[in-house]
């Protein structure tokens, strides 16, 4: 019986949080990336952002993730060139790889650390931009290797890394879109006590 109402109890718990989780800022804001799912797993699983729904917060975090999970891929993919036989496939990892570790290349921040945020995030924004526009793809690479477990696998991890790296660039995309930005011209109402002089009559 008191394990039933312990149970109750938490049950109760969990529908009386769930509306708060619901709305709270880190999911406002994931909800306008291209895959809010992604973004609230990783980004929820980072302590300064569970609380927050500042963009240029979890933007500067998720450059950071972005790095951890694409190095993630590219090191899978570069251990796996040293066993396969088989030709397709081994073209398959290596370009990927290359491809995965430019993209690292432009979040990774390890040496000598971030000066200017705003630079950084315009480095990514313009390469993901660049990689769009080149349409490079693990998929592609890999459309003449064999199915296997590895290459399935590859597949999967450069997926991962695809989705969040949408999140990441519309999260900087927040940022710089509002950072910077010129105030609005006033308008001619505005400035109607200004160009017209007061007469006394």
């Amino acid at each position: 019986m008191a394990a039933t109402r312990g149970s109750v109890r938490l049950l109760l718990l969990i529908l009386l949080l769930r509306p708060a989780a619901a709305g709270s800022p880190l999911m406002m804001t994931c909800a306008k990336t291209p895959h809010p799912d992604v973004c609230i797993t990783v980004l929820g699983a980072i302590p300064e952002c569970r609380n927050t729904g500042d963009p240029r917060v979890l933007a500067e975090n998720a450059v950071r993730s972005a790095a951890t999970i694409g190095a993630a891929a590219g090191t899978f993919a570069r251990a796996e060139l040293d066993i396969v036989k088989d030709t397709d496939m081994w073209q398959c990892l290596d370009e990927c790889a290359q491809d995965i570790e430019e993209a690292v290349s432009h979040l990774d921040d390890t040496e000598g650390g971030v000066v200017d945020l705003d630079a950084k995030f315009k480095d990514v924004r313009l390469f993901m931009d660049v990689a769009e526009r080149d349409t490079w793809s693990c998929e592609e690479s890999c459309r003449d290797a064999p199915d296997s477990t590895v290459k399935a696998t590859l597949l999967d991890k450069n997926e991962a890394f695809e989705k969040f790296m949408r999140v990441t660039g519309a999260l900087i995309e927040m940022v710089i879109g509002t950072a910077g930005e010129p105030a609005p011209e006033p308008s001619a109402d505005e400035h109607s006590d200004e160009l017209i002089p007061d007469v006394q009559l």
